[in-house]
């Protein structure tokens, strides 16, 4: 019988420690993404989906620019589907249309999922103005 309740007492904190709800407040996080190596790429997503079991109620916007806007390419992306799931949830993610021209890219290149914004810079600032918490991605 003791054995049992260990045991079951065991699952219980189990599920409890892996549910890892730290805070429901709604926290607005801004994440800049220059980085574009696919393998930063899977540990971004990765934390992006940490962040939000740990504060489900989180606002988040990924500001991609540079050679972060190939997170968001629509040729051969691996993480479509992941991405997919992150705005599900309400993860934004925009691309910086300056470094579309730069790059002498479309947005018609880049998964319908994304937004964009004429500044990767001016946008960093305006949120960070209206109280989000500026957290740098990537390498």
């Amino acid at each position: 019988m003791r054995t049992s309740l260990t045991l079951l007492l065991l699952m219980v904190f189990t599920a409890i420690a892996s549910a890892q709800v730290v805070s429901t407040a709604e926290h607005k996080i801004l994440f800049q993404l220059t980085d574009g190596e696919q393998e930063v790429h899977k540990k971004f997503i990765r934390q992006l989906n940490n962040v939000l079991t740990a504060a489900p109620n989180a606002k988040i916007e990924v500001v991609t620019h540079g050679m972060g806007i190939d997170l968001l390419s629509k040729t051969n992306n691996p993480f479509e589907s992941d991405l997919q799931k992150l705005v599900d949830k309400g993860v934004v993610f925009v691309i910086c249309e300056n470094t579309l021209k730069q790059r002498e890219m479309k947005k018609e290149q880049f998964l319908p999922l994304a937004g964009f914004v004429p500044a990767a810079i001016i946008e960093l600032v305006m949120k960070q103005e209206a109280g989000w918490i500026y957290i740098k991605a990537g390498g």
